[in-house]
């Protein structure tokens, strides 16, 4: 039969009186299955899978977004269901036989360190909170460089970095976007946690992030598990009705804990106030000019030391003169400090290698949220801070408090994939180098300026080029060791630039995932690591027949690595000589690996330290106590 214009026309009038279905009910969670196709979103719930939603997702509120994207991660949150539309969360509600509604609800925040390219996003609900985690891995994949939490504030509609999740645990799976919390009740389970693999070693470890400390460990735990594809995941198991009174007993015990420490505190405070006050008295009379010769023989960390004895010894000692150049502390040959910046209390941390000292210096309010550290040299810290809003690239001195800006430019300052200057700061000839990577030719781009100057100057390339940290200012060029271990040169010369990646020196050895670049004593040296610390091997470059030469021993000097700089230091005692200092700890000891008996080894321990059970500081730098030039 033909049908015709008319018979159409009925048929949509039957069609708009027939009767509508009453709306799904969202009192309470609900499955959905979600199938991502290439024109439209098709989703069901589980108590009425032969009803499907159809869906093309929409052009929202100005056309932010496209129709190519899909729905994905799906979760609920607060009587809603929520999903990721590529960088962006949306609120799926008032679902019709026939239609829903798409609201968008936030963007996720942005990574600081997006010229890493590689990281996994996840947007996970927890106990009616809604956190991100992003795990940023160098552009090799052979390394993990940072990993940033935020949560979402529904009634400022703002993300806020998360400082401490307290005792709550996540576990995330590299290679999916699926993750979830877990309350850590459980002796085995550590609260404050990011709990996740790496497809690199094929998921056989177990990567644990500190959220509060910023240190990375890892457990061989699944090192028997086959290789698997596609890669496993994380299972929950169903205990809410069993954990129901271990939450209700351990909410209980918390809130006597809180209550005895708030009323404990006070007495504690008031007894120790009296217990010092009491001891002030009983120290042993000393006059000051024989203080005063105390503490001119002192080094600087016993120098520190004594002035926190006590309230006469802190008056008698007067406070290190850092802004002025101090004839005294500028012959001290000291030992290179792990700096890193305490995001709880919002201050700048130093850890002392050799004796596990660790201090604190407060910085200025401007430097409190978003510092990453890029850089450092004599005493000097390169780093950016700042918002996804605004970020800005500076020198600072924690020391002297003194902040030197650099010129802003056009493009977003953290997509350097390395960054280094050239000498300290006071100097005239003080040069910044800042590399960029082109992502889709991966050539690199440079951008130079001068301290005092107004302006970047962009370098073009045409080498494929990966860099893996921190150059090396050597005879007057910027030396870099590309992630397959060859070099490339940048020098900067009265007629321009020129950048070079010679065929010579040949990589000297394979399979590593870390490497370094080390001046030392007038010579260039290489610090390869191979896979989860097996192995460390170090090279010195012959210039005249440009080949790495193997290195059996350091003498008597220390080499200090990390991804924003290394450098050697002569050791002032034998026991220090001939080691490599790298931000790991195993317990409140840093980690060091001893040429001579080819292990690793802390402080306090003469036995072997066993490489899982080191955790890893992840944005951190070696900074050289240069308080001569600290100004």
């Amino acid at each position: 039969m033909k049908k015709t214009a008319a018979d159409a026309v009925k048929r949509q009038e039957a069609h708009r009186h027939r009767p509508s279905p009453a709306p799904v009910p969202v009192d309470q969670p609900y499955p959905c299955l979600f199938y991502p196709g290439k024109r439209n979103q098709i989703f069901c719930t589980i108590s009425n899978p032969t009803k499907t939603y159809h869906r093309r997702i929409p052009k929202l509120q100005n056309n932010r977004f496209q129709s190519k994207y899909r729905l994905q991660n799906p979760f609920w949150c607060n009587g809603y269901l929520y999903a990721t539309l590529f960088r962006n969360i949306v609120k799926i509600h008032d679902f019709q036989p026939n239609s829903l509604k798409i609201e968008f609800l936030t963007e996720v925040p942005e990574n600081k360190l997006e010229s890493f390219v590689n990281f996994n996003r996840y947007v996970i609900e927890s106990c009616g909170e809604l956190f991100t985690i992003q795990i940023v891995l160098h552009v090799s994949f052979k390394h993990v460089v940072a990993i940033e939490l935020h949560r979402f504030d529904f009634s400022e509609k703002v993300w806020l970095t998360v400082k401490s999740a307290k005792d709550r645990a996540f576990f995330v799976m590299a290679g999916c976007r699926w993750g979830f919390s877990y309350p850590a009740y459980s002796p085995e389970i550590e609260g404050n946690r990011v709990y996740f693999t790496l497809a690199r070693d094929d998921h056989k470890n177990l990567y644990a992030y500190n959220i509060e400390d910023g240190d990375i460990s890892v457990s061989s735990a699944f090192l028997n598990l086959p290789k698997l594809h596609p890669p496993p995941m994380w299972v929950m198991p169903d205990l809410r009705l069993a954990t129901t009174s271990k939450e209700a007993q351990h909410s209980i015990h918390m809130e006597e804990q809180q209550g005895g420490e708030v009323h404990g505190k006070v007495n504690d405070l008031r007894d120790l106030e009296e217990t010092n006050d009491a001891n002030e008295g009983h120290l042993p009379y000393l006059p000051y000019d024989l203080v005063e010769l105390i503490f001119q023989r002192l080094f600087l960390v016993d120098y520190l030391h004594f002035r926190a004895t006590s309230k006469m010894f802190n008056s008698a000692a007067p406070l290190i003169p850092w802004r002025i150049s101090s004839q005294r502390f500028e012959n001290l040959s000291l030992s290179p400090w792990l700096t890193l910046f305490n995001q709880k209390d919002g201050g700048c941390a130093f850890i002392d290698p050799n004796y596990g000292d660790k201090y604190f210096i407060n910085l200025p309010q401007t430097l409190k949220e978003g510092i990453v550290i890029c850089s450092t040299k004599d005493g000097w810290l390169l780093m950016t801070v700042g918002d996804e809003d605004y970020e800005s690239l500076f020198l600072f001195n924690p020391f002297t408090q003194v902040i030197l800006p650099l010129p802003g430019r056009r493009d977003r300052i953290q997509n350097f994939s390395c960054i280094g200057f050239s000498s300290l700061p006071s100097s005239s000839e003080c040069v910044v180098v800042e590399v960029l990577v082109d992502k889709k030719s991966s050539f690199p781009i440079f951008n130079e300026c001068t301290l005092g100057g107004d302006r970047w100057y962009e370098c073009t390339t045409d080498d494929a080029f990966i860099f893996n940290n921190s150059p090396v200012f050597y005879r007057g060029a910027f030396y870099y060791l590309g992630q397959k271990g060859n070099l490339g040169i940048f020098d900067l010369c009265d007629e321009g630039y020129i950048w070079d990646v010679p065929t010579k020196p040949k990589p000297p050895c394979t399979c590593y995932t870390q490497n370094y670049l080390v001046e030392c004593n007038g010579e260039l040296l290489s610090v390869f690591v191979g896979h989860f610390g097996k192995w460390v091997r170090v090279f010195k470059l012959n210039e005249s027949k440009k080949t790495w030469i193997g290195v059996e021993s350091l003498g008597n000097y220390m080499f200090y690595v990390s991804r924003s700089s290394s450098f050697s230091a002569k050791a002032k005692t034998p026991e220090m000589e001939n080691k490599i200092y790298f931000p790991r700890f195993c317990g409140k000891n840093n980690v060091f690996y001893s040429l001579e008996t080819g292990k690793y080894h802390t402080r306090e321990s003469k036995d072997v330290v066993d490489f899982y059970s080191s955790r890893e500081k992840l944005s951190c730098g070696w900074i050289g106590l240069n308080l001569g030039g600290a100004r």
